[in-house]
């Protein structure tokens, strides 16, 4: 017998054959106590935590992922499938807990579970770290992907079940300072590009049924209540997008499910789905506790001293990444400021009042910064919480910047992202009359999958766009691509640049 219950976001508790396993468990808040899970699943908590599990999975080191107050409460006996990432830290972190039993996997790697059971990891390979799961279940395919990004030509095909991530799970462009019409026509890109990529992934795994999941999450706390606006973020619940779902997948089944549903057997459609308001209402009283707490915990202030050395830190563990780098930026605390100039072509981290053009400010919560600096939490776990604040001039992603803050605390991941910057080896494919480098240089999908058309190239997964004339990036960032034409093949039309 085969069973697959969706204990809500990216859970499910998977039987086959005598064998269960336990995947991403999410109960209680995340990232600075700002996410919740929706709709709430707590009520299943005693009942997982009871629960006999012969193999754990957990894709990421994401707190809506990784739930370190869920795990510790699971029985040790456990065996853990553990992505192999290159900064071992979900081994490491699962080990602290107390997790002894790890099968490490590597990308594309399998582990027979029983006799008629076998999981097949998954993993971005870039230098972000995710991982999905393939469960081949006596022929049944059930891919869960959550919020990975595989690489699209190493998909696996054939897939009965996939459970994806179809909303938002990121600060851009929500916590920006936009105007309302600018930031209502990045979120729609953002969505458009988020369905555009749910759609490709579909119909590259052949999946005959899809199960929304990954998200959204909802803000209790009060002072982000904003953020959950369905139509104005980047936070869709399923039944906004879900027209536009069918149009792209019109022979895709969706199963939508609420927590503690079978897939076999979900509720009735929108038997779960309140009135928003009311519905967000009740759960901020029941969570109220939860969320208050980040505000009634003791917070020491913050000093300059404390922020430069920290910053000098982070710079000195990422030396590769910051070759030939400068910039500017501007972090601010409550009536606070720091001006940093940072990178390798910076002597040292000097503060600066006022600072120098900075490019990017960053508003930040003292609460929040002091998490950060005593190491509690990430600039990643801290941008996800929406608690901060962000303005960028010019309205230009920095890679490495925004590669130092996220991932400088794992100089494993700057290092890959630093080779991905460069061209990643080197790599090269032909397409459409152009010999163009094969991975993306901002998070390394495979551009084999790249829409080439009017002297453009976009890359499928975050959609930036290049000239295949010059290679310059033309939206999305500042990151060149390697591309010239075959030879003997006509010079590519050049697109007009875009305006200021």
């Amino acid at each position: 017998m085969t069973s697959i219950r969706h204990l809500g976001h990216a859970g499910f508790v998977v039987e086959h054959a005598g064998v269960r396993v336990l995947i991403d468990p999410w109960f209680h808040p995340a990232f600075l106590e700002a996410w919740f899970p929706y709709p709430d699943n707590r009520e299943l908590l005693p009942e997982v935590v009871a629960g006999s599990y012969d193999y754990l999975y957990v894709s990421h080191t994401h707190e809506d992922h990784f739930d370190a107050r869920l795990l510790a409460l699971l029985s040790r006996d456990v065996t853990v499938l553990v992505p192999d990432f290159r900064s071992r830290e979900p081994a490491r972190r699962l080990r602290a807990l107390g997790f002894e039993r790890q099968v490490r996997l590597g990308h594309r790697e399998a582990h027979r579970l029983g006799p008629d059971l076998v999981a097949t990891m998954l993993l971005d390979t870039s230098h972000k770290e995710d991982s999905g799961l393939l469960l081949d279940l006596g022929g049944y395919r059930f891919l869960d992907l959550n919020d990975c990004n595989t690489p699209m030509s190493e998909l696996p095909s054939d897939v009965d079940l996939l459970a994806a991530q179809y909303s938002g799970a990121m600060w851009y462009p929500n916590a920006y300072d936009y105007p309302a019409e600018v930031m209502a026509a990045k979120t729609a890109a953002v969505r458009a590009d988020l369905l555009d990529t749910l759609a490709r992934k579909v119909k590259l795994t052949g999946a005959r049924t899809y199960l929304p999941s990954a998200g959204p999450a909802c803000f209790l706390d009060p002072e982000l209540d904003r953020f959950n606006d369905r139509a104005a973020t980047i936070f869709p619940q399923w039944e906004d997008v879900a027209d536009a779902f069918a149009a792209a997948c019109p022979e895709t089944r969706v199963v939508r499910t609420a927590p503690g549903d079978r897939v076999d057997a979900p509720s009735p459609p929108g038997s779960w789905a309140t009135d928003p308001a009311g519905y967000l209402a009740a759960y901020r009283e029941r969570r109220r506790s939860e969320w208050q707490a980040w505000h009634t915990e003791p917070c020491a202030p913050v000093g300059a001293d404390e922020v430069a050395a920290y910053f000098t830190r982070l710079q000195r563990l990422n030396r590769p990444l910051l070759a030939d780098y400068r910039t500017g930026i501007r972090v601010e605390a409550d009536g606070a400021a720091w001006g940093l100039t940072l990178g390798e072509l910076a002597e040292r981290v000097d503060l600066e009042d006022p600072p120098v053009d900075p490019a990017y400010t960053i508003r930040i919560p003292p609460r929040a910064l002091r998490a950060v600096l005593d190491g509690r939490a990430g600039w990643e776990e801290a941008l996800l919480s929406m608690r901060l604040g962000l303005h960028r001039d010019p309205d230009v992603f920095d890679l490495t910047l925004l590669g130092l803050l996220r991932y400088g605390h794992r100089p494993a991941q700057t290092r890959q992202l630093a080779r991905e910057r460069s061209g990643r080896g080197g790599e090269t494919i032909s397409r459409d009359g152009l010999r163009l480098q094969r991975w993306c240089p901002h998070a390394g999908e495979d551009l084999s999958h790249a829409v080439i058309a009017d002297g453009v190239v976009e890359c499928p997964r975050h959609h930036w766009k290049w000239s295949t004339a010059t290679g310059a990036c033309l939206e999305g960032g500042a990151l060149p691509l390697h591309v010239e034409p075959e030879p003997g093949d006509p010079v590519p039309v050049l697109p007009e640049e875009p305006s200021a």
